[in-house]
């Protein structure tokens, strides 16, 4: 197994693409989206290709991006890759820049080196529209000419950390239905992993003896602090930048950050992995609930 095929997002999806030479090409589609956080809760959001948050993008260090976007919201809209060097006319955010601006019914085809490895993601350029959903994953896998032999995980999963402002009736309580969140998540109630709050998020499977490697990734207007229960773990990426003997048992995921964490799987058992923030743990005050997932060890 290679290392791509290592990469996991529970509760998301791996968009398929289309390889040419150097050019891998992906096809994202902005577009109003309904999606379940939880059971009784459904989002009238905004989705790439019907998924918030968006589909999982993958490329090898080298490779040339190719990204169509297709706009069928009733706004305008761009994709901007963060974290991600560029040249400015393939940058998203034609309100300051050289970069075009797409209108409902139109597409763009974004191209540019994927020349770092590292966890980034992509969202789009309209700061409004990101908190209904316009965001996903983009991660560039390092070239196999400069692995030196035991970085590649035996599973290494993204988590995208999201927060919801909701109306709801009363705090402690849930009320069935679906709802348009709020413009801006300024006052969140509900807080999902890969699109699901727990007791709905996926858990990460493992085995005894394994090298595992979770990327958080945060876009939303707040930090969330990180903890895995049961293992400390090395800190091996920040924003993309290599990290070296930086160990710890909780991080906190800063607005726009990146962190990528390894560790052995040597402690049989099944762990919470959450949100440290105690109203981060609830859904809309109703424990438990929210940004928690579970570590699973299989026999």
């Amino acid at each position: 197994m290679d290392w791509e095929s290592r990469l996991m997002m529970p509760n998301g999806v791996k968009a398929p693409y289309q390889k040419a030479g150097n050019t891998r090409y992906y096809k994202l589609i902005a577009q109003p989206s309904k999606h379940k956080i939880l059971e009784q809760i459904t989002v009238d959001g905004l989705g790439f290709n019907g998924s918030i948050p968006g589909p999982l993008l993958i490329f090898k260090q080298g490779e040339m991006v190719q990204i169509e976007l297709e706009n069928r919201l009733d706004k305008p809209t761009s994709l901007h890759v963060h974290g991600l060097s560029k040249p400015v006319s393939q940058d998203g955010i034609p309100e300051i820049e050289p970069t075009p601006s797409i209108k409902p019914g139109e597409s763009y085809v974004y191209q540019f080196p994927a020349w770092q490895a590292g966890t980034f993601f992509y969202h789009a350029g309209d700061p409004s529209q990101i908190p209904q959903g316009l965001l996903g994953p983009f991660i560039v896998l390092p070239n196999k000419n400069r692995l030196t032999g035991g970085e590649i995980p035996f599973r290494d999963y993204v988590l995208v950390l999201q927060q919801w402002d909701i109306p709801q009736e009363e705090l402690g309580e849930i009320k069935p239905g679906v709802y348009k969140p709020k413009k801006f998540d300024t006052n969140p109630n509900f807080f999902t992993i890969n699109g699901k709050s727990f007791p709905d998020t996926k858990g990460l499977q493992t085995k005894y003896g394994e090298k595992i490697r979770i990327r958080f990734i945060n876009k939303s207007s707040a930090a969330h602090s990180m903890h895995v229960h049961g293992h400390d773990f090395q800190v091996v990426s920040v924003n993309g930048f290599p990290r070296y003997q930086m160990f710890d048992d909780t991080i906190n995921v800063a607005s726009g950050q990146r962190i990528d964490i390894e560790f052995m799987s040597t402690n049989p058992g099944t762990f919470p992995i959450n949100g440290t923030k105690t109203f981060h743990q609830t859904n809309n005050g109703k424990t438990p609930g929210g940004m928690i997932t579970k570590l699973i060890y299989n026999q």
